[in-house]
């Protein structure tokens, strides 16, 4: 038997989402529910980028004109991450001084800038010694809670967690149990990764790139579009903020690398995940109203989940989607916007659909398509997968439900 929570952990409405389709959580909201899909040549924002099929690239930076430079992008996106917060962060502590907040940052690669700009460097036949130490810092030292703390004026204690493509879900697990433990009041949880040369390329290199864009478990899907993306959310003990404050309620989490495979997920791993998920919140699969799948258009991950949602909800699933036919893959970040997701849709009864997929290839899931469609709200099941093995999984309920 899995420990439930002692009260549930409270996602506050003060939020932070920066992607390819929205400056705002507000803006990336109402595109998701207009379907939007804006992918990008990367060539045509970042000089020297690498032939790769389109990205969901940010093409607004909130508070700055253009694109920033390569070698800063991931440190400029967390320090606007940080401005973005600052207020709700204030007001929290100005509110309650004594509360205990740490800040956590969930990311798969960290800043790939720097090394990049090492890499240019020698491609160029420019000796190291004109590389500055900054740069050098910045290859083997983690500076994103330093830039994230720039933005929010404080020097909050933080810890960063990196989980591959799971990375975001697999710190708010960890967030929710520092709070549940009494070892934290309050956790910013910032997820954020940007644009890696490395990364495109890899996935590119094996096949898992689609070249027209992310169709989630379309039969006539070519794979993932690589993106990027940054989501913050400030989750807290029950009671530390006013009951309006509260988007969503998390009450069951699990994290599990079942290293069954370097890239391909695990069913049976994914479903036990889920299954525990479900659990500690109390529940039964059948009392599940929504599923945000991790859902990144490749054919191992598609099938992999069709498999997943077979073994814990049978012949038909719950009403489900992937916002990365919307969103393209935003790596460590992604489960984040799915987490908020989740709570909107709880909140207005309205589920955002898989953008992109006209052919579904599984019958046992019960795809939202075309447009978004009703949900009565209730438990909402967000799932992330990462490769080695690292699957996650949580539970959202709207505030209302739990008394």
């Amino acid at each position: 038997m899995i420990e439930p929570y002692k009260k549930p952990i409270s996602i506050s409405r003060h939020c932070c989402a920066i992607a390819n389709i929205g400056s705002s959580w507000e803006e990336c909201w109402q595109s998701l529910l207009e379907g939007k899909r804006v992918f990008s040549n990367g060539a045509d924002l970042i000089p020297n980028w690498p032939d790769s099929p389109p990205l969901s690239a940010i093409l607004d930076f909130p508070g700055i004109d253009g694109q920033p430079p390569f070698n800063c992008r991931t440190g400029v996106l967390a320090k606007i991450v940080g401005t973005q917060m600052r207020a709700a962060v204030d007001d929290l502590l100005d509110a309650n001084p004594q509360t205990r907040l740490s800040l956590m940052i969930a990311t798969s690669h960290g800043d790939p800038g720097p090394l990049s700009e090492v890499v240019d460097h020698r491609q160029a036949s420019i000796p190291d010694e004109t590389i500055s130490m900054s740069t050098w810092e910045g290859v083997v030292v983690d500076n994103l809670i330093r830039e994230v703390n720039a933005g929010l004026g404080r020097s909050l204690p933080g810890t960063t967690t990196s989980a591959a493509c799971a990375s975001c879900l697999v710190a708010l697990s960890y967030a929710a149990d520092r709070i549940n433990a009494g070892l934290s009041d309050a956790v910013l949880l910032v997820a954020i990764d940007t644009l890696s040369r490395v990364a495109s390329v890899g996935f590119n290199n094996i096949g898992a790139m689609s070249k027209n864009g992310c169709r989630p478990y379309d039969a006539e899907r070519d794979g993932t579009t690589v993106g990027e993306g940054a989501v913050a959310m400030l989750l807290t003990r029950d009671g530390l903020i006013a009951a309006q404050d509260v988007l969503g309620l998390i009450t069951g989490t699990s994290v599990f690398c079942d290293a069954a495979h370097m890239v391909e997920p695990n069913p049976v791993g994914v479903a036990s995940v889920v299954q525990t998920a479900i659990q500690q919140a109390g529940l039964e699969p059948p009392d599940v109203r929504g599923i945000f799948w991790h859902g990144t258009g490749t054919r191992q991950n598609d099938k992999t989940e069709a498999a997943v949602a077979q073994i814990v909800f049978g012949d038909k699933s719950p009403l489900c989607t992937s916002t990365k036919g919307s969103l393209g893959h935003t790596m460590g970040a992604s489960g984040g916007f799915n987490v908020l997701a989740a709570c909107e849709a709880n909140k207005r009864g309205i589920f955002p659909h898989v953008v992109g997929t006209r052919n579904p290839e599984y019958a046992n899931m019960t795809l939202a398509l075309d447009r978004p469609h009703a949900v009565e709200p209730g438990p909402m099941l967000v799932t992330a997968l990462g490769f080695g093995g690292i699957n996650a999984a949580a539970v959202i309920l709207p505030p209302e439900t739990v008394q």
